[in-house]
């Protein structure tokens, strides 16, 4: 990496903002049910069971979609595949959003979780194979803005309507429905998208060919059988495991926490989510002129330093909300820039570009289903000790990090940074 970097010309950022809609609507449909599962309560009088089995479900469903989309995008074309993705999202919303019965809802959930989760390791592999690995920061940068935008937008369209209980449903799903079906339009109808996309893929290719890299013919059996990936499989999975585990904590739950273990209001607990993710929008947008120069890893060192620290000092002063409150903000300022972004970097840099998808689907899926399971149990964790609770936290935040030194070795140790 160096100071100064390629320049990304128009193609590569046409493909970059179209692929990016996958973060998006991953983001937006998780987020999105966690605001409609209150007034699916009442409208489709849905028990206490139901309400945690259908944010079960979704993830789970994202989880399988992970797994299996990745390794039909390389056996059978990620373009191909990424576009039926993107289709099946938008029948999938529709479903969900005018779903009048527990039936209907169940399959709307189903189709739109494993569209999405199906959608990700391809739209990443889609990107990789068309662009300059000089360009890997940024571009997958960019996915993890649209990630947080997805975010942004379902709670402010929720907070928008939230006196119309079944018209709010209809349109934060109605409206990821629309995104999706115009990203579909785009990437099928649009003409000169598929001719600029077609071009980037062919001087991909001509690249590989005049350096002399030829495309290593492997199989997904074979990254169990060869060390030097497997052992990057286990590496990177970990990392992203004990790191997703605080993230998906407090972007499903940070509101339940504040509000029914802590006893705060509504309001507040709004207003610190809604702060800490236009932090976190920040981060990411800075993140995006430094992915990819000689700062990436000092910033990460930093970042890391700064998230653990502040749970330590959550975990120590647990009877302090305030002091909650500063470290969660500093947490969601931080953790982008040594996190999500960096482990999609790194699966398209340890992998042959042949079988990425599908390893980073069967990464991606396997710390998916263990986030869903941790789920079930996360409100049980933090009603029987708001301490512990957080001392798990940072267990984990420190976890990810250590991971993280310990790949940059393994990365420079094999020459690829």
């Amino acid at each position: 990496m160096d100071a100064k970097v390629e320049k990304m010309d128009s193609k590569t950022r046409g493909l970059v903002l179209v692929a990016g809609v996958a973060s998006y609507l991953d983001s937006s449909l998780l987020v999105s049910l966690g605001i409609a599962l209150p007034i699916w309560v009442n409208t489709l009088s849905l028990s206490a069971i139901m309400t945690g089995f259908l944010s079960t479900l979704l993830t789970l469903m994202v989880a399988l979609g992970s797994v299996v989309g990745g390794w039909l995008s390389d056996r059978f074309g990620r373009v191909r595949v990424f576009n039926l993705d993107i289709l099946f999202v938008a029948v999938g919303a529709i479903i969900i959003a005018f779903a009048t019965n527990i039936g209907l809802l169940l399959i709307g959930i189903v189709l739109a979780g494993l569209a999405s989760g199906a959608d990700l390791p391809t739209s990443l592999a889609v990107i990789s194979e068309r662009t300059s690995s000089k360009m890997y920061g940024r571009a997958i940068t960019i996915t993890q803005i649209f990630w947080t935008i997805g975010i942004l937008m379902s709670q402010f369209i929720g907070f928008l309507t939230a006196g119309m209980t079944v018209g709010s449903v209809q349109s934060i799903f109605g409206i990821i429905a629309v995104v999706a079906f115009i990203n579909w339009c785009i990437r099928v109808f649009s003409k000169k998208f598929r001719e600029n996309e077609e071009e980037l893929e062919k001087q991909a290719k001509k690249n590989m060919e005049v350096s002399g890299n030829e495309m290593e013919k492997i199989g997904v059996l074979d990254i169990l059988k060869k060390k030097q990936y497997l052992v990057a499989l286990i590496m990177l999975t970990l990392f992203y495991l004990f790191w997703n585990l605080p993230a998906n904590t407090w972007g499903s739950f940070v509101n339940y926490f504040l509000e029914t273990v802590s006893g705060k209001s509504q309001a507040y607990a709004t207003l610190v989510a809604l702060v800490a993710n236009i932090f976190n929008l920040l981060s990411n947008i800075i993140y995006v002129k430094l992915s990819d120069t000689k700062y990436r890893y000092p910033v990460m060192y930093l970042a890391i330093v700064i998230g653990t620290l502040a749970f330590f000092c959550a975990g120590t002063w647990s009877s302090i909300w305030w002091v909650f409150t500063i470290a969660y903000v500093i947490y969601s300022a931080t953790n982008t820039l040594c996190g999500e972004p960096i482990y999609k970097i790194w699966t398209q840099t340890f992998y042959p570009v042949e079988v990425r998808a599908s390893i980073t689907g069967v990464s991606y899926g396997f710390v998916r289903f263990i986030t869903a399971i941790f789920s079930l149990f996360t409100p049980l964790l933090m009603h029987w000790s708001v301490s512990n609770f957080l001392w798990i936290i940072f267990g984990c935040s420190l976890s990810s990090g250590v991971l993280a030194i310990l790949i940059v070795r393994m990365l420079h140790n094999r020459g690829l940074e």
